[in-house]
């Protein structure tokens, strides 16, 4: 079993604010070069933001997902990733998004992917989280939420939130190590509402 990573390396992004961190500041290590980020089990790996240029490459990922996989991201079964929808993922709006991949060392396949859409109405975010199902359980999970939860607080948000199906256990394992609250969706028992405080 590998060990859990300190909570150190999490709490930090889980804590309010500082005045100093300025609304719609952006983490220029993340958004421009990337930067390395190690598996539990050793492998090099970039964070970095999703670029236009990663089409091809986030629709590879997605061929990689199991069927049971994808069904928990989009709640319905979905063979590829349609080209157009693969381009218009790529070409985010950072006005309304933020999304995140973790890449092999040198960039050539995308190991993760997670984005979040802003609601201004609202001032919340809502979240999603895709992960190779080779790399699952080497913290990518956890390291891409802790960059949603920074971009989130950047654009402002107060509240993060995602509906994940009850089977997804992992991704229930993740929130609540990060403290997000579930509760029931009305007229649907098989999905939780998970919400986070920012």
């Amino acid at each position: 079993m590998l060990p859990e990573p300190p909570e150190s390396s999490y709490r930090s992004a889980l804590r309010p604010p500082r005045r100093s961190e300025a609304v719609g500041s952006v983490r220029q290590d993340t958004t421009t070069r990337g930067r390395p980020f190690t598996a539990r089990d050793g492998r090099p790996l970039i964070l970095r933001a999703i670029r236009p240029d990663d089409v091809d490459a986030l629709r590879r990922a997605f061929s990689r997902m199991t069927p049971e996989q994808v069904r928990m991201r989009v709640f319905h079964a979905l063979n590829e990733l349609p080209e157009p929808i693969a381009r218009y993922m790529c070409n985010v709006d950072p006005e309304k998004t933020a999304a995140f991949v973790v890449t092999d060392a040198d960039g050539g396949e995308i190991r993760a992917e997670a984005r979040v859409h802003f609601d201004p109405v609202s001032a919340t975010a809502e979240f999603g989280i895709a992960v190779d199902p080779a790399f699952i359980g080497q913290g990518l999970g956890l390291a891409l939420m802790l960059e949603l939860v920074e971009a989130s607080r950047a654009r402002g948000m107060i509240g993060m939130w995602g509906d994940v199906l009850v089977e997804n256990t992992p991704m229930l394992a993740l929130t609540d190590r990060l403290a997000f609250v579930r509760s029931t969706t009305p007229g649907d028992p098989g999905v939780l509402r998970l919400t986070l405080d920012l």
